[in-house]
């Protein structure tokens, strides 16, 4: 975990150190965040979160796995998307499509498709 002698050490830190840092994590993150997105794409499709008693997907990301409601709809929403645009996967990895707008696309998808 990320605690209070973790702060304490990157006071110590070189500027440019911590800023290389900043970057590499932020990169990590995208990344781990596509890697979630895959995850939760081959859970619903196995229907892994009824073998958990859980109603929906959306009831496992919120329960189980701890996101809040609007986080969990971001990724499922996001999940979705990519699962229809794969080609999409990498302005995500590189930061230049976030989740919040992957979600809204979604939503406006899914609002057309049913008009």
């Amino acid at each position: 975990m990320y605690g209070m002698s973790n702060v304490m050490n990157l006071r110590n830190v070189s500027d440019k150190a911590l800023l290389e840092s900043t970057s590499n994590l932020a990169k990590n993150e995208r990344e781990l965040t596509l890697k979630v997105l895959h995850h939760l794409r081959e859970v619903e499709r196995r229907s892994l979160f009824a073998t958990l008693s859980y109603s929906s997907l959306f009831e496992y990301a919120v329960v189980e796995l701890k996101y809040s409601a609007s986080a969990a709809q971001r990724r499922i929403s996001s999940m979705r998307l990519l699962k229809v645009l794969p080609e999409i996967e990498q302005k995500v990895q590189s930061g230049s499509l976030s989740l919040s707008t992957l979600s809204q696309a979604q939503s406006f998808f899914r609002q057309e498709k049913t008009n």
